[in-house]
């Protein structure tokens, strides 16, 4: 039997990966929810659950922190948060680069690699809105935020790692006592870190060798013996399983620590079901030389050349033509300069030519030792016929490889598991009238009017536009400061989510289901709706 639903009353937040395209959306909001009332109180106060996957982490993690203060204020948060990453302020990539390249800053944290993504980590450590310790959510201090879940992929069995305070922490395989009682004591930044650093961009991070400070301590000792820990275990990008944090927080509403399921699930998406067609290598096989043959002529010069001696050579003979005054009975200064360089340049290409055979033919060697051992001696004239193939029809297939293969990472893996994480949510009867898609893009076409709802004008489809071609990186480049991208994302998250709640509303009224201070809440998004239509940037506080 269902649930019977009470719209509103207990809400559960996903928020995408996605870079700062989803950081900015969500912060969009939160700040529209925190905006809007329902039964005399803000939206927001009535949130849950938070399931966040990386650049929706940035904005998860920290929000979800700050509302554990004892005096919580929204728009102190807002504005501390904004102005941490303000273009021409946000020095996220400069500074970690420069922490990667510190000796200083590793001698100062031995417990961590060096590694692009730990200096991330401790980039992210400075930052007052990350500091702190995954404890605090294990005693909860907010009157309303319970669940929080912050997810990445760990690199041992393939699944969800899952920073969580209810249920369990990483995950089934992983599970033990020595996890739960070392999981107090990771940072926020390092989880942050954890589940931002997308593959190819960054390494995994090793749990727990890089997140527990004390090294000593003895139930990360204990932790340490144990056979799945003992080498440590990867931990990325969430977006490798779940790019939604979908599955997490149908989790979440289905616990056995719940009385009742989440009355409502908003998923924030900054994904696209659209992707750009792959396309073939258009440059053509001209070059008419093998494999072979170009390797052949490119390793000719590496050994001992006739050349280099004999410059060698001439280089000796002027010298000694001229200390006998051969020419004219007297010593040339510019033949022994001649000679000199000569003698020098021959000599050194000797050398450099007989090392270089030496290391060529040691790395011949063992590179067919490799092959020997690698390839089957049934596709051994196989494999060898590439030899003979033209070098341009070699290298266009091997581009169409790499980049059909980054196009089936990035793109094609990306989506099907997005529509299976959405299948999940849509599927389930469980979540009629409980669960709203808000995502990105979906204000940016022609849009007819939706019943009661009047279409986006011009201007907010424009914003909207900017909002979705956000690249998802970490950093603000000089077009998205030209584009004011930081608060198209924001405002683009705010409309968005107040056109949502409205068809949300119109949903459950045609279901038949009504609750008090629905209408009233209604009214106001639609007065909300024709304020973004005259003027999308107009909830965006820049605080300048």
């Amino acid at each position: 039997m269902q649930t019977p639903i009470t719209p509103f009353e207990s809400i559960g937040l996903c928020f995408s990966g996605g870079g700062y395209r989803a950081t900015f959306f969500s912060l969009g909001v939160v700040s529209y929810l925190n905006k809007i009332s329902y039964k005399g109180e803000s939206l927001l106060s009535h949130v849950e659950a938070v399931s966040s996957v990386s650049g929706g982490s940035l904005l998860a993690v920290a929000y979800a922190k700050a509302v554990q203060e004892e005096n919580f204020d929204f728009h102190t948060f807002y504005k501390s948060f904004y102005q941490s990453f303000v273009p021409g302020k946000d020095k996220l990539v400069e500074d970690a680069v420069a922490k990667l390249e510190s000796t200083e800053v590793w001698a100062k944290h031995p417990y961590k690699k060096p590694s692009l993504i730990n200096a991330f980590a401790l980039t992210y450590a400075d930052m007052p809105i990350f500091q702190g310790e995954f404890g605090m959510f294990k005693k909860s201090t907010s009157p309303s935020l319970k669940h929080v879940c912050f997810n990445a992929t760990e690199f041992s069995y393939g699944k969800a790692f899952r920073f969580q305070n209810v249920g369990v922490f990483g995950n089934g395989n992983l599970r033990c006592a020595e996890m739960n009682q070392v999981s107090a004591k990771v940072q926020l930044a390092d989880i942050v870190a954890s589940s931002s650093c997308f593959p190819i961009g960054f390494e995994p991070l090793v749990f727990p060798d890089d997140y527990i400070r004390d090294q000593k301590d003895p139930h990360y000792k204990a932790l340490k013996r144990l056979p799945d820990f003992c080498h440590g275990v990867g931990v990325m990008d969430g977006g490798i399983v779940d790019n939604q944090g979908i599955g997490s927080m149908v989790n979440i509403s289905n616990s056995k620590q719940r009385t009742k399921p989440l009355d409502l699930i908003i998923v924030n998406d900054v994904g696209s079901s659209d992707m750009q067609p792959w396309q073939a290598e258009s440059t053509k096989d001209t070059t008419q030389m093998s494999i072979k043959e170009k390797v052949k002529s490119l390793l000719k010069y590496v050994r001992v050349h006739w050349m280099y001696w004999s410059v060698l050579v001439v280089g000796i003979l002027i010298m000694l033509i001229n200390s006998l005054e051969l020419i004219k009975s007297r010593e040339w200064v510019s033949l022994y300069v001649v000679g000199g360089v000569l003698t020098g340049i021959g000599l050194s290409f000797t050398l450099i030519g007989a090392i270089a055979g030496h290391v060529k033919n040691d790395i011949i060697r063992k590179l067919k030792a490799v092959f020997r051992k690698n390839v089957p001696e049934s596709l051994l004239d196989e494999v060898k016929s590439f030899q003979r193939l033209d070098i341009d029809l070699v290298k266009r297939m091997m581009i169409e490889r790499a980049t059909s293969g980054a196009k089936m990472i990035n793109n094609v893996f990306l989506k099907q598991i997005r529509y299976l994480n959405y299948e999940l949510l849509y599927s389930s009867e469980s979540l009629k009238n409980r669960r709203i898609s808000s995502v990105i893009g979906e204000l940016n076409g022609e849009k007819k009017n939706n019943g009661e709802i009047s279409a986006p004008k011009k201007q907010l489809k424009t914003v909207a536009m900017i909002a979705s071609e956000a690249p998802t990186t970490l950093w603000w480049s000089e077009e998205d400061i030209k584009q004011d991208r930081m608060n198209s994302l924001i405002a683009c998250g705010q409309f968005t989510t107040c056109y949502n709640l409205m068809k949300y509303i119109l949903e459950l009224k045609k279901s038949g289901i009504e609750a008090e201070g629905m209408d009233d809440m209604y009214k106001a998004l639609k007065k909300d709706w024709s304020a973004f239509n005259r003027d999308p940037m107009f909830m965006v506080d820049t605080h300048e």
